[in-house]
């Protein structure tokens, strides 16, 4: 492998250098002399012996090859064929004296990157120096895209999330593996055909207005969607997809990433039920309940607790609000404020479980108090539970 793929970045971008071959040393010189003036970026290695110019293809750092046609027992056309074993990509112009329309057809049948005649005077110096130039640079945002591909398609191929990526025609054209485990199908029995294999027919016409969109508008959108299995499985994916616009803002590609959300959806509605069931025993029981975060938010208040200290409002409009201020808040109720608060604080502190703690009222009711530390998701937090036992023998 030539030295050039282990090239600095800038020194690529800024430094062109380019092999001339020709078994003249006086041109050499010239040609050299006049590229190098020409171009400051040039840095030019010249040659007469071609086995030396093989060697420093494939040893060496080089941006463009420069050859003459006839040369002691070769021709500029065998040493392109060299050329091409050692660095497939490098650019070769033949640079000759022997010109005719024969050559010139047959040194571009052979892959020639650029064919110039040599001629009297110094323009022609002027003319390779453009043509080096053009064949440099051409090559090289030819490689910066054929590594900008390379990026892209590694990290479509190692995306944990599905993607798949349509032509501007939103036929299939790859698909990577996260997509097909999700989806259940292989890439071969996706690509060339559409998304209508796992869209259910229900939503045929929904996804076919998102396609009308993205092609419409060239941007971005997102959805859940049902979709189905190869299996018949059905499954809810959450989408993005994104158009890929050329530089005349013309669709060239759309990538679709997308993730099955089924479990987290289903916890999701599984969580939903759940505190439904649990608001209505809450709402239910002739206890005044609270619960709390690991950050003494109100998770839950009732509306029994509420009733019981004479409270106005909505109980849902609670949930959030810092639970020591609401304390300190409600204390004036209590025949010894201070003292509630306090308690309240060593009990929280302490996270061990208290029964029937008894507490009286400055009206002259009392309640007993329980609490007890809770395991929630994002830490511990805590419930607290209020009855009132006033009436009671003993109250």
């Amino acid at each position: 492998m030539p030295d050039s793929a282990f090239r600095p970045h800038g020194e690529r971008d800024t430094v062109v250098r380019v092999l001339h071959v020709d078994d003249e040393p006086a041109f050499l010189d010239l040609v050299a002399t006049y590229l190098e003036r020409t171009d400051d970026a040039f840095e030019v290695r010249s040659e007469t012996d071609v086995d030396a110019a093989l060697d420093a293809v494939e040893h060496e750092r080089i941006d463009c090859v420069v050859s003459d046609y006839e040369m002691p027992g070769t021709d500029g056309l065998t040493f392109l064929e060299r050329v091409r074993e050692r660095d497939p990509a490098v650019p070769f112009v033949l640079f000759t004296g022997k010109g005719s329309e024969e050559i010139a057809s047959e040194a571009i049948s052979a892959g020639v990157t650029d064919y110039i005649q040599k001629r009297s005077g110094t323009d022609q110096y002027t003319v390779l120096a453009n043509r080096v130039r053009n064949a440099v640079d051409q090559a090289r945002s030819r490689a910066a895209l054929a590594a900008s591909q390379e990026r892209l398609s590694r990290f479509i191929e190692q995306s944990p999330l599905g993607t798949i990526e349509y032509d501007e025609s939103f036929r299939i054209v790859r698909v990577n593996p996260a997509a097909e485990e999700i989806l259940g199908y292989s890439e071969s029995e996706l690509v060339g055909g559409t998304w209508l294999r796992f869209v259910p027919e229900s939503l045929h016409r929904h996804v076919a207005e998102v396609e009308r969109r993205l092609l419409s508008d060239k941007g971005g959108y997102r959805s859940v969607n049902e979709n189905v299995r190869a299996d018949g499985e059905r499954i809810r994916c959450a989408w993005h997809n994104q158009v890929v616009t050329d530089g005349d803002d013309e669709v060239i590609r759309v990538f679709s990433q997308f993730e099955d959300v089924s479990e987290q959806t289903n916890r999701k509605r599984e969580m939903e039920r759940t505190n439904a069931v649990l608001s209505t025993v809450l709402d239910g029981l002739p206890i005044g309940v609270l619960v709390e975060d690991a950050d003494r938010q109100i998770l839950r208040v009732n509306r029994y607790l509420f009733d019981l200290f004479g409270l106005d409002g909505d109980p849902d409009a609670a949930v959030g609000r810092d639970c020591a201020r609401f304390a300190v808040e409600m204390s004036d109720l209590f025949s010894e404020p201070a003292s509630f608060v306090d308690r309240i604080d060593a009990i929280v502190d302490a996270q061990r479980p208290v029964d029937d703690e008894r507490i009286p009222l400055a009206d002259g009711r009392v309640l007993l108090r329980t609490y007890r530390p809770v395991d929630l998701p994002d830490g511990r937090g805590h419930l607290w539970a209020y009855r009132d036992v006033t009436d009671e023998r003993g109250g």
